[in-house]
């Protein structure tokens, strides 16, 4: 601690009587003296420490604003000069401004010299009080880089309201926009690689389904044949599941997934499921037993999406139940307004800490659980948020591993609608009709896959269509010319040109019904070849029981 000098106003002489002793009032006053003395002695040490801790703060704010990446600075509100800036908007002063040599001193200049803030805005602030405000405005530097600032200005007043000047802020995000701006290109980059692996993947599937399906109708009555024919056929259909699952988890993650909604029976849906499943259960010997207690079936939803999640369930139990085991699926109306749909096994189960971990992408439990059974884990994901989609809940439960699962469905019902259920399946003798009036119609087949072509021509000719192929745009243009087609079928990827560009040129001579096949197979592709010209967009590898049918609708 300092030593404080006592202040020489309160030195003071002793007084004695006549035998040499202070008398009683001068001890008093001596007292008092001293008294006085430490009192201003300590009023002296606090002035000084108040006055070095104000020095400390000063020196503090003036090292932390000096310090800060961000531009500060004080304009007064007569003059419009700079009273004080850091470090940091002097720079940008000198970047953006237009500064003659002489006035190189941040105080020296004005509020205009400096062109980042509009020149009319401090005005504005000043007059009204309100504070000025521009996130991630671009601005050109002197050398004609483009920055991306935030700019704030802050009308500051003091007692009395008087106004003290304006708090000029700014701070340079171009580092955080061109991030951004990177991430939105990484993020469209894997989309487009998304989009064409799913093409490249999936168009070499198509030739294969064909041959299986052409092979099922040559070959003698031999079991064997079939169930290999079989083997590959599922192989086909699981490897375009994987495919789709990576492109379904990419709509939902961007919020485009987009659902078609009718009113259907949630038992039509679920023994749909329950028939893509039945080979897998019958090799594995699985007892599947059917309560169906719900009276009130009916949601509004959409068919294909609710039965992919059923699907995925009633698969997710034969995958995971061992030989001879037993899955339950059965319904029930909790509520009038309320259906539920539960696939109830007696499989590997899960483990308690697990159950909030496997609606999550790539999840399935833990690592070992990924290595025996093998897949993506994307499943249960994707079946969470199309439940989500339809306003539902879906839910798992299970004592433990080793004791089964049981994944629960809620839907809201709705009233039954007039006419009965229908499941809208042609009848047979429509199905004869329609094949005897199509049969010898002339397809244009348009596609620069070789085995592609191949496999669905034979498909068709089977089937009684006449078919010409086409390997390019210029190809199918010129057959167009010399030949009469009563249908097109073409490929988006052509080597020339696109198929879309195809088929605008097709729509300017003639009213040509058109499907066109893609393994891109976004909303975007389905819209884009709409907005074409094409009728119908079906996706790569063909199911060709759906693609009888469309042309069926096309032609008939």
């Amino acid at each position: 601690m300092a030593v404080v000098e006592q202040p020489k106003a309160l030195a003071y002489k002793p007084v004695h009587d006549l035998l040499g002793r202070m008398t009683l009032l001068t001890a008093w006053l001596v007292a008092l003296t001293a008294v006085f003395a430490w009192l201003g002695s300590r009023f002296y040490q606090r002035q000084m420490e108040s006055k070095q801790r104000l020095e400390r703060e000063v020196v503090f704010n003036e090292k932390m604003l000096a310090n800060m990446p961000s531009g500060i600075a004080f304009v007064d509100p007569t003059s419009r000069r700079f009273l004080h800036a850091n470090d940091a908007f002097a720079r940008m002063a000198e970047r953006f401004g237009d500064l003659p040599a002489s006035r190189r001193d941040i105080t020296e200049i004005t509020y205009d010299d400096v062109k980042i803030a509009p020149p009319g805005a401090i005005e504005r602030v000043l007059t009204f009080g309100t504070p000025f405000q521009l996130t991630e405005q671009p601005l050109k530097d002197k050398t004609g880089m483009t920055h991306f600032l935030d700019i704030n200005l802050l009308r500051l007043q003091g007692a009395q309201e008087t106004i003290q000047g304006v708090l000029y802020l700014v701070e340079d995000k171009t580092r955080d926009v061109t991030l951004r701006q990177e991430l939105i290109a990484a993020d469209a980059a894997k989309d487009q690689f998304l989009a064409l692996l799913s093409h490249e993947l999936r168009s070499p599937l198509t030739p294969v389904i064909a041959m299986v399906g052409e092979l099922e109708a040559e070959v003698p009555d031999s079991q064997p044949v079939k169930e290999a024919l079989e083997v590959v056929r599922r192989n086909v259909e699981l490897e375009a599941r994987l495919i789709d699952d990576l492109l379904d988890v990419t709509r939902i993650s961007k919020g485009k997934l987009q659902l078609s909604f009718e009113t259907i029976c949630v038992h039509q849906i679920l023994q749909r499921a329950y028939e893509i499943c039945r080979k897998e259960v019958e090799a594995k010997n699985l007892e599947v037993e059917f309560h169906f207690r719900a009276a009130h079936t009916h949601v509004e939803g959409d068919p294909a999406r609710l039965q992919q999640v059923f699907w995925n369930l009633i698969k997710n139990s034969v995958k995971f139940t061992p030989e001879r085991g037993r899955i339950t699926i059965e319904t029930l109306n909790p509520a009038p307004d309320k259906i539920e749909a539960r696939v109830i096994d007696t499989g590997i189960g899960i483990e308690q800490e697990k159950i909030d971990k496997i609606f999550n992408a790539f999840e399935q439990g833990q690592a070992e659980i990924t290595r025996r059974f093998g897949g993506l884990g994307l499943g249960l994901a994707i079946s969470k948020a199309l439940i989500d989609a339809h306003g539902g809940k879906i839910r798992a439960q299970s004592p433990g591993k080793d004791q089964g699962a049981t994944f629960s469905v809620e839907l809201n019902t709705v009233l039954t609608p007039i006419g009965g259920d229908g499941d809208g399946e042609d009848q047979p003798a429509d199905r004869e009709a329609e094949g005897t009036v199509l049969k010898h119609r002339r397809v244009l087949l348009v596609d620069d896959h070789y085995d592609t072509c191949i496999g669905m021509k034979r498909m068709l000719e089977r089937h009684g269509y006449e078919i010409t192929v086409a390997h390019s745009a210029e190809q199918a243009v010129e057959k167009m010319r010399t030949q009469d087609f009563d249908l097109l079928i073409s490929d988006i990827g052509l080597p020339d040109r696109s198929g879309y560009e195809l088929m605008r040129q097709v729509r300017l001579k003639k009213d040509l019904p058109a499907i066109a096949l893609s393994g891109f197979g976004s909303e975007q592709d389905v819209n884009q070849a709409r907005e074409a010209g094409f009728s119908e967009h079906l996706t790569k590898p063909i199911n060709f029981e759906r693609l009888e049918k469309t042309i069926q609708n096309l032609l008939s």
